[in-house]
């Protein structure tokens, strides 16, 4: 990417220009693919609130989020497409001095890491802040960095559909950029106890997943 992404967010404009880290070099605009029966395959970017979906999940009545096949969920969603980028954005959660809660915390999200990371190739986990107000633990700079990189990865020509797993309506304005460009499209991935409307109003199309349908990526 050679010019400045600029996004407004929040009231607030943010600019940014990538150092040659941040640049995904897995994704070098990949030429389209043909299937055994000679369609091109499209391809894929899932984009993951992980704060959103692990609330959603616990709404739902999954019992244990550390055993649940993500994979298998993201395979199903994405149908025969080409996954070629799998993004799960959380605040990182940090250790505090003589706060029990916070060791078990960082504990717990470290295995849910080590876990996406094994079942999931080449997934980029994106890490926020989150910071504790009084015992109460809000999320800081995911909604922000995910936005980003749903326009950023789709300006650079790295996918042609985006899977939004979000309800969160700050991603408005980076959808509204992704649906002016050419040949891209953005799908919005709701929940039945919880969705936006707002979202499934400006996605081109949406999938609305409940306890039923979700059940099934559950480990014994």
């Amino acid at each position: 990417m050679d010019a400045k992404i600029t996004l407004t967010m929040k009231s607030c404009t943010y600019t940014i220009e990538p150092r040659e880290e941040e640049r995904f070099p897995s994704l070098t605009s990949p030429p389209l693919l043909k299937s055994n029966h000679g369609v091109f395959l499209c391809r894929t970017a899932v984009f993951i609130d992980g704060g959103n979906l692990y609330r959603r999940l616990k709404d739902l009545n999954i019992k244990s989020t550390g055993k649940f096949d993500y994979m298998g969920l993201i395979r199903s969603l994405a149908n025969n497409d080409r996954l070629v980028y799998v993004g799960y954005y959380v605040g990182q959660v940090k250790i505090e001095r003589e706060n029990d809660k916070s060791t078990e915390l960082h504990a717990n999200q470290q295995r849910l890491f080590a876990s996406l990371e094994k079942s999931i190739p080449n997934i980029k986990i994106v890490k926020g802040r989150i910071q504790n107000f009084k015992g109460l633990y809000k999320e800081k700079g995911v909604d922000v960095r995910l936005a980003l990189d749903i326009y950023r990865l789709a300006n650079e020509n790295l996918y042609d559909k985006a899977l939004i797993i979000s309800s969160d309506s700050d991603l408005i304005p980076a959808i509204e950029l992704v649906k002016t460009m050419e040949n891209k499209t953005v799908e919005y991935i709701g929940f039945s106890n919880r969705s936006s409307i707002e979202l499934m109003r400006k996605c081109h199309s949406k999938q609305i997943l409940d306890y039923s349908y979700l059940k099934q990526f559950e480990y014994c």
